[in-house]
């Protein structure tokens, strides 16, 4: 219908958590190195040094603004918030984003969440867990 543009929500292909990822500039291909979905530290609280989120979207229409947060599943308290904007050449492209993200804080134990929202719509959810060596003895008897 004209001059009614209600756009969609990109659709999410991938979302991974890993170590760090590698863009090959001649190929224009990436690599996602140490994908995990759980995080061993020595105690909590602790920092992780490096996390990177990738994520792979489709289906963008027009400028549309993006959320990555990272939340404690079990309050849903929000640990890290990002805001940024992604725009396609066309709606039929493939947009791989990399978020890396240095000293990263999990208060404690137990399962945390990276969640992508455009345009406050969740588009997708990964999910790790944060071990100490207490969690793992635990888990082992």
């Amino acid at each position: 219908m004209p001059g009614n543009s209600e756009a969609s929500a990109p659709s999410l292909v991938t979302l991974l958590i890993c170590d760090q990822v590698i863009d090959d500039r001649l190929t224009g291909k990436k690599s996602a190195i140490g994908l995990f979905n759980r995080v061993n530290v020595p105690k909590v609280p602790a920092q992780i040094p490096l996390v990177t989120v990738m994520a792979t979207l489709t289906e963008i229409r027009e400028r549309c603004p993006l959320e990555l947060r990272l939340l404690r599943d079990a309050d849903n308290a929000v640990l890290i918030g990002s805001r940024g904007f992604v725009d396609a050449p066309d709606p039929l492209a493939m947009v791989d984003l990399v978020f890396a993200l240095q000293g990263v804080r999990v208060p404690s134990e137990g399962q945390y969440a990276f969640e992508l929202l455009a345009e406050g719509e969740l588009l997708g959810r990964r999910r790790f867990h944060v071990m100490t060596p207490a969690s793992e003895s635990s888990r082992s008897t």
